[in-house]
């Protein structure tokens, strides 16, 4: 057998890696915010540094003398303990009046728009002796006592202190970032286990109990989703104790059913052993025969009743049926037994297709038992008829005799199993109208009971002479294709 996958391991499953997604993009937006501050940073303090430059030159001028001086003081304010840090002042003809050479030729590559550009600045890489830089290219009007010139001033530092703190900011933000995933990991699998622990309360409430203790189950202080899978479960276990109490009446009932015609049939059996007479023995075989016959149809209808349980539904093969079909054949099926009792059985078709959905066997044995019943308690030379009626949403059957009725107290009580009409010598099981009741709800159907002659209320109390009974199904009609 497959094995289930845990709830508990399903939901650490879809929260962690959400949370290390989670985590990851954070990280990253946390690194890339914190790397561009840097840069703007150094970048700013690398544009001070040719601002400086640039005021240094305004200051004292930029004849020969003053740029050896700007050399030596270079040497002062350009000074990095990390980096290496270079510099180039060109006039605007590109003469290179101090600084590196090298970085001269840098900057010779650069667009055009680079080196036009009025009191402006731009950044660049460009790779000296094998070492990467950060360049600042910037123009200034330099202007003083001595003469106005256009010059462009470029520093280049190289990236040692720029990636000492690059490292330094993303071990800063991916270790507290892991930290908190592993708190996170730990705070989501605490909060899970103590979610769920109304549930494996549920597991074994239910796995204590015995298989006789169907009695509801009762958790205190549960959240509300658990409360419904509990009460879901009591709910179940409320109809299977009502199953099991209606079960156990019936087999209390169908033993009392059964064992009066055997008792019967073993009686007059018993008798005929004693009897050494053989007329009086073939006198006593008829009635045991008629105890077997009883004993029999009780059977068949016990084992009807219980193809028709609801429990039993789902082997039903439902299909399109026209009740005017199989109801002619039933009532031909019935006439011989009205013809014992000279009793008129007729069958009024409806106009139209009397199309239902059902099962033909349920059907079958629901006709035989309601025309049976009609047939069985109506009198000597009286009238039953089955008629159909078809209206845009119903299909109704009805079944109407002309026979004694059944009072009103009682009209409630005929579809129970076993129940029998007082005041009547019909011999029978009890079950016929239990199983047309039972098969009428596996199709959906509604049943109604009326008195098939009108009554006024004087004739109410009296006892019942040929009232009659009508029996009416209402079924779901299908339209034809």
């Amino acid at each position: 057998m497959q094995k289930k996958a845990s709830l508990r391991k399903k939901l650490l499953s879809w929260l962690i890696p959400l949370l290390l997604l989670l985590i990851l993009v954070d990280s990253t937006i946390l690194f890339r915010l914190a790397i561009n501050k840097l840069e703007n940073e150094l970048d700013a303090d690398l544009f001070r540094s040719t601002k400086d430059i640039a005021k240094f030159l305004s200051d004292f001028g930029n004849s020969p003398t003053d740029i050896q001086l700007l050399e030596n003081a270079s040497k002062i304010f350009l000074n990095d303990e990390v980096d290496k840090v270079l510099y180039s002042i060109n006039d605007n003809h590109g003469q290179l009046l101090s600084g590196s050479k090298a970085l001269q030729h840098a900057a010779d590559t650069l667009p055009i728009n680079y080196k036009h550009q009025q009191s402006d600045h731009n950044f660049y890489y460009t790779t000296i002796a094998n070492e990467e830089f950060r360049v600042v290219h910037s123009v200034f009007n330099i202007s003083n006592a001595q003469s106005t010139q256009v010059v462009t001033i470029q520093i280049a530092s190289t990236q040692k202190w720029r990636k000492t703190l690059s490292n330094t900011i993303l071990i800063g933000i991916v270790v507290p970032q892991l930290l908190l995933a592993l708190l996170s990991f730990f705070i989501i699998w605490f909060g899970i286990k103590k979610g769920l622990a109304p549930l494996d309360a549920l597991q074994d409430a239910v796995y204590k109990r015995s298989e006789q203790d169907l009695s509801p189950i009762e958790l205190h202080n549960i959240p509300q989703e658990v409360s419904l899978v509990t009460n879901a479960v009591n709910q179940l276990m409320q109809k299977l104790q009502n199953l099991i109490a209606a079960q156990n009446r019936f087999v209390a009932d169908a033993a009392h059913q059964l064992r009066t015609p055997l008792a019967g049939a073993q009686a007059q059996l018993e008798l005929a052993e004693q009897e050494v007479d053989p007329f009086a023995i073939k006198a006593m075989l008829p009635r045991a025969h008629q105890s077997l016959d009883k004993l029999l149809h009780t059977i068949n209808q016990l084992l009807i009743l219980a193809r028709s349980q609801p429990e039993a539904s789902a082997s039903f093969k439902m299909i399109p049926l026209d009740l005017n079909i199989i109801v002619k054949e039933i009532a031909l099926e019935m006439a011989p037994a009205a013809i014992k009792k000279n009793i008129d059985l007729g069958f009024e078709p409806s106009l139209v297709p009397a199309l239902v959905k059902g099962n033909i066997e349920r059907l079958h044995d629901m006709l035989i038992n309601l025309i049976d019943n009609a047939i069985r308690y109506t009198q000597n030379d009286g009238k039953v008829t089955v008629s159909l009626d078809v209206s845009e949403d119903l299909v109704q059957l009805i079944v109407e005799d002309n026979g004694p009725g059944v009072s009103h107290a009682e009209q409630d009580k005929i579809f129970d199993r076993f129940h029998r009409v007082v005041g009547t010598d019909q011999a029978g099981s009890g079950l016929g109208l239990a199983i047309v009741k039972e098969i009428a709800v596996l199709h959906g159907a509604t049943i109604s009971i009326s008195d098939a002659v009108a009554t006024d209320k004087t004739t109410l109390e009296k006892p019942l002479q040929h009232r009659g009974l009508k029996v009416t199904l209402s079924f779901n009609r299908i339209q034809s294709s």
